[in-house]
């Protein structure tokens, strides 16, 4: 059986999801997350004590095959 969290722990934890909205630093700009291009269940935590390989957590796309302008985690 799969592991379930809330929402707002999932958001707490590895960050926000699809449906998502939140403001972008000290402006009055609100983005809303339109799509989450994580696998669920093979999320990535970044920090300290972290551990991860090549290619996990990253594409390696480049920006004329289609990579995002802008991550934010």
């Amino acid at each position: 059986m799969p592991y379930r969290i809330s929402r707002r722990a999932y958001a707490e934890t590895y960050g926000p999801t699809t449906g998502d909205r939140l403001r972008l630093a000290d402006t009055e700009l609100i983005l809303e997350v339109e799509k989450d291009f994580t696998s669920y269940g093979d999320e990535v935590k970044f920090g300290g004590g972290k551990v991860i390989r090549d290619g996990m957590g990253q594409a390696q796309t480049s920006r004329a095959e289609g990579a995002v302008d802008t991550v934010i985690t």
